[in-house]
């Protein structure tokens, strides 16, 4: 383990400086400041759509909508400890998504199977649910990320990934003990 590391609490401490998604890097990522909530165990933040991510005149594009919750979902599944793939998005919008307001956006594993695991995501204007999907993972071997990554997967995320596994295995503890109690 690297001295002094940390479980992750954000998605650039994972991402590379050029994801689309959340890269400090690129000039056309939508920056998006994914948070892990250790307590609650969930990906929650807040985001504002600017004129750049605009689809009908004043709101945000379905497609911008769709990468901050497939972004907010497989950053919880990082958190958790595991490199994923998306398999399969489902999305529900509800209402049109304004532009230039404080958006909560809320992610969370509904649950987790051998090779797959199975999240929902919202984004809220409010108390008002605005658009929520439902996200299938596809987990990602190590040896398999190394193969294909090789040098980009280095000691430093491999020890971040078992750090982020070990928290998530005391997260769900008490999880349950509070459902219990």
């Amino acid at each position: 383990m690297v001295q002094g590391l940390k479980p992750s609490r954000v998605g650039q401490d994972l991402h590379h400086d050029n994801c689309f998604a959340c890269g400090a890097l690129n000039n056309y990522s939508f920056h998006i400041p994914s948070t892990f909530d250790e307590k609650k165990g969930e990906v929650e933040f807040i985001y504002q759509l600017r004129r750049e991510h605009e689809g009908a005149p004043g709101h945000a594009h379905g497609g911008g909508l769709a990468l901050i919750l497939d972004e907010a979902q497989g950053v919880l599944c990082h958190h958790l400890g595991h490199y994923v793939m998306t398999d399969g998005i489902s999305i529900k919008y509800y209402k049109a998504t304004p532009l230039y307001k404080d958006l909560r956006v809320t992610a969370w594993l509904t649950s987790a199977r051998s090779k797959r695991l199975y999240t929902k995501a919202r984004i809220e204007l409010g108390d008002e649910v605005l658009v929520e999907s439902k996200v299938k993972w596809y987990i990602i071997p190590e040896r398999l990320i190394e193969r294909r990554f090789g040098g980009a997967f280095n000691t430093k995320m491999r020890d971040a990934l078992e750090l982020n596994r070990v928290r998530a295995k005391e997260i769900r503890r008490r999880l349950r003990a509070d459902k219990q109690s």
